[in-house]
């Protein structure tokens, strides 16, 4: 037997590990970021790209390249909550900062959206967390867009693919969002990022966001 709606933000508003909403995180092409550039400066330039997202209204969806199964491009968000969020960001940036991996997956920039509506109105669902080959066989190909690499294999040493801490959802294809639909929400990773954005995006954009959260202040 299901709940309404109103029973399920209950339930959601009773636990810290649960939320309501999904994110997206978003970061400036990989070429545009150069040895020696701050975390900050990078953070600058995902704004922009932000920005950019807003105007269009649309968010590009990442193909193979971004760890897509299947030809079918994707948006990828996460479904954890704000706490959870930065503290993967901060994970993020310290594996860089250290040298243990170059390759910046995402900013603390990004946009949040109620999950209900990129359930309902943007096909969104819960990736299936699996070996690849394994997945490809129970899903359809058209549904192969769902599937992120699972293997928690030990082979005398540890080998592990593990990406469950971002509890990741999929909306298939580009998105294009409309801004009554799931109450757009500006993620920004600290009071620099949100005067650099206040700065440079349309009043008229920033008129019509459900409001805007700074990571950093999660932790402070």
């Amino acid at each position: 037997m299901g709940i309404n709606f109103e029973q399920w933000q209950r339930r959601i508003a009773s636990r810290s590990d649960l939320t309501g909403r999904v994110t997206h995180l978003t970061r400036p092409p990989a070429e545009d970021i150069t040895d020696g550039m701050s975390f900050n400066e990078i953070n600058k330039m995902a704004v922009d790209n932000l920005i950019k997202i807003l105007k269009d209204k649309r968010i590009n969806g990442s193909s193979k390249e971004g760890f897509i199964v299947g030809n079918k491009r994707a948006v990828c968000f996460q479904d954890v909550p704000l706490y959870g969020l930065i503290q993967n960001v901060e994970h993020e940036r310290s594996r860089r900062e250290s040298g243990e991996d170059e390759k910046l997956r995402y900013c603390g920039v990004g946009l949040s959206f109620v999950k209900a509506d990129i359930y309902n109105a943007y096909n969104g669902r819960p990736v299936i967390y699996e070996k690849k080959e394994k997945a490809r066989d129970l899903l359809p190909p058209d549904e192969w867009w769902r599937i992120v690499n699972y293997d928690f294999k030990y082979d005398n040493r540890w080998d592990i693919i593990d990406w469950t801490h971002e509890r990741e959802w999929r909306v298939p294809g580009d998105m294009d969002f409309e801004y009554n639909k799931g109450f757009v929400h500006v993620i920004l990773y600290n009071p620099e990022c949100v005067r650099y954005f206040l700065k440079r995006c349309p009043e008229e954009i920033i008129e019509k966001l459900y409001g805007i959260t700074t990571l950093k202040s999660v932790l402070m």
